[in-house]
């Protein structure tokens, strides 16, 4: 009819509603108002006002009738709103839920760590993590050297913590910071007074060792060839835990990176400082070809500041002497 807007409906026939024509039609029914409406959607009355009449025009029906007082839904508009009510409370809750995902308390972190790494620096960083994210639900892998590709590779971690190198195409990686070598010493041996202890001071004695191709390999080998020191290999050990356990017992010394010795290290052996210390370099590896969530990007930087801590190491291993002694 002339003069009469046209309803807007699709292809079929039916007239198109919008999500927020729903919303508003939901919370007016609630209110029994537009003044109360106006309130919950912090929105203008005469907005909420123009907002229905379009839908009753879209609809072809009346959907409140205006007493003093109030709004009383139509017994059509009734049975629209138990239609939409399920919805719209759907809706309500997805931002909620949205929110939770881009604050990364939506799916489990799962976290990997080679030994040295595993025993103080990591934990403290996830630590941390937790306190920025309350809701993160962590999964953390302590891994051997050979695990690293698999578990990068095959997604089983999201991302790995360690001092070890890795080459493969589909790795990347963030050097996030460095670490020294120092030594661990039975408190019986001789080196045990000594402030700090040179290569050569290392000459002869019985050691504890690290297998070929391992990071703590390569740098504690390179450090004892340059100075052409040859020691009395005792034994042959994978982790940093067993080197310090072995060290315990007073089979030798053991060289580790510094890390390692932030943790417990045992009630019989003393940490020493290595004289021109080469460096660990500390980084975290990720699959590139993988999702990655912000709570990596987030360890990322935790890590960073922490490493990036004056004295961070010094501290560490006078906490560490501290809890052994009493002190």
């Amino acid at each position: 009819m002339a003069g009469k807007q046209q309803r807007e409906t699709p292809q079929d026939g039916e007239p198109v509603l919008s999500l927020r024509q729903i919303e508003v039609f939901h919370a007016v029914v609630l209110a029994r108002s537009i003044t109360g409406a106006s309130k919950v959607l912090n929105v203008s009355q005469p907005s909420l006002s123009r907002t229905i009449r379009r839908m009753e025009d879209l609809l072809g029906v009346e959907l409140f009738a205006r007493e003093r007082g109030g709004l009383i839904p139509t017994s059509e508009a009734l049975l629209i709103f138990g239609e939409v009510d399920n919805i719209v409370r759907q809706i309500s809750g997805l931002s909620g839920q949205i929110a939770r995902i881009t604050r990364g308390e939506a799916t489990v972190f799962r976290v990997g760590a080679t030994a040295s790494v595993a025993r103080a620096l990591v934990p403290q960083a996830l630590k941390a993590l937790s306190v920025s994210v309350p809701s993160l639900e962590l999964f953390f892998d302590v891994l051997a050297v050979d695990q690293m590709e698999d578990y990068l590779v095959t997604g089983r971690g999201e991302c790995l913590v360690t001092i070890a190198k890795m080459q493969h195409p589909l790795i990347a990686s963030e050097q996030v910071g460095k670490a020294g070598l120092v030594a661990i010493v039975p408190r019986d041996h001789a080196l045990a007074s000594r402030d700090a202890i040179s290569a050569q001071d290392l000459k002869g004695v019985d050691f504890i060792a690290f297998p070929g191709g391992g990071a703590h390999h390569i740098v504690v080998d390179k450090f004892l060839k340059d100075a052409n020191v040859s020691v009395n290999i005792k034994a042959v050990v994978r982790f940093s835990d067993t080197a310090l356990a072995l060290a315990n017992q007073g089979m030798g010394v053991a060289l580790v990176d510094a890390l390692t010795a932030m943790g417990p290290i045992g009630n019989d052996v003393v940490v020493k400082r290595i004289e021109k210390s080469p460096d660990f370099d500390i980084s975290v590896l990720w699959n590139r070809k993988r999702p990655r969530s912000n709570n990596l990007k987030k360890l990322i930087d935790i890590l960073h500041r922490r490493l990036d801590e004056p004295d961070l190491i010094a501290r560490g291993l006078e906490a560490c002497h501290e809890g052994m002694t009493g002190e």
